[in-house]
């Protein structure tokens, strides 16, 4: 049986090892570019050329997300705007029909870290019929993802990674690596 393509992982990241995460993924090749927030206010181009220009804010308390978008091999970028509610003014991302590869992270307490979602989609649906995104984007996305989950090992649950300073304080006493209310062992 041929394995799928990876599409999404779990990973144990510090603040340290996902922002030398990101910069290994930039110097892959040019043209990365990082935005952080679902909800936005100005252009939704500038995701791709200049998202620090943009007016962002989080969806949930206690829960950020990391857009990851390529000069590239990013075309299409979704947003809707929000007519009312608390974000109403505001676009909101389109994660299934954005070409992005997206970072969950969860807030923990002191001494504790969740392990983040790192996942793109790359297929969608439309009524009753799946559509696919371009292959370029397909591909890069699905190739990233492998190429991260080849440079992180795995925990004691095998689904899930662990970057470099999270394995060393776990392994140090320091941090405990929780998921779905158990301590997970690197």
């Amino acid at each position: 049986m041929r394995a799928m393509p990876a599409r999404q992982l779990w990973a144990f990241l510090t603040e340290n090892d996902l922002r030398e995460l990101i910069g290994q993924i930039a110097a892959r090749e040019p043209g990365l570019t990082v935005s952080q927030g679902r909800y936005m206010r100005g252009d939704p181009r500038a995701l791709l050329g200049d998202p620090a220009s943009l007016e962002r804010r989080e969806s949930l308390p206690g829960e950020r997300r990391i857009y990851l978008l390529h000069r590239k091999y990013s075309a299409d970028i979704i947003t809707h705007l929000q007519p009312a509610g608390p974000f109403a003014g505001w676009s909101q991302i389109d994660e299934e029909k954005t070409d992005c590869v997206v970072v969950r992270l969860k807030d923990s307490p002191a001494g504790e870290l969740e392990p983040a979602r790192i996942y793109a989609h790359v297929t969608w649906w439309r009524a009753a019929e799946k559509a696919r995104k371009r292959p370029m984007f397909s591909i890069w996305a699905s190739q990233t993802l492998k190429w991260i989950a080849a440079r992180l090992p795995a925990t004691s649950a095998k689904m899930i990674r662990v970057g470099p300073e999270a394995l060393a304080e776990a392994k140090e006493g320091r941090l405990r690596l929780r998921y779905l209310y158990r301590t997970i062992s690197p």
